[in-house]
């Protein structure tokens, strides 16, 4: 067996170190991807469900907007002889 000298102490001290800072770094750097991804599956589950509200509202919107343009050329031809009346309701409808 060898003799304990200071120096042999000494490394095995820095080997402790160089382990400790190893791990701090493992750590840090775990630590640092876990937020990365929980950062960006937060935005994109929030981007999912703004994008999910924005469909709808625009579908709600669109489709209330063709039944208005159905019901305003159903009475353009309803009163087709009314050419003034018709004339208003082709500028509403172009409008639109």
């Amino acid at each position: 067996m060898g003799k304990i000298t200071v120096d042999n102490v000494e490394s095995d001290s820095d080997d402790g170190t160089v382990s400790k800072q190893t791990w701090n770094k493992l750590q840090n750097a775990c630590h640092s991807q876990g937020y990365r991804e929980g950062l960006i599956k937060g935005k994109d589950r929030k981007l999912q469900e703004g994008f999910d509200q924005g469909y709808l509202s625009g579908f709600k919107q669109s489709q209330n907007s063709a039944e208005m343009k159905g019901f305003l050329s159903a009475v353009m031809l309803h009163n087709i002889r009314n050419l003034e009346l018709n004339e208003k309701l082709k500028t509403i409808l172009a409008d639109m």
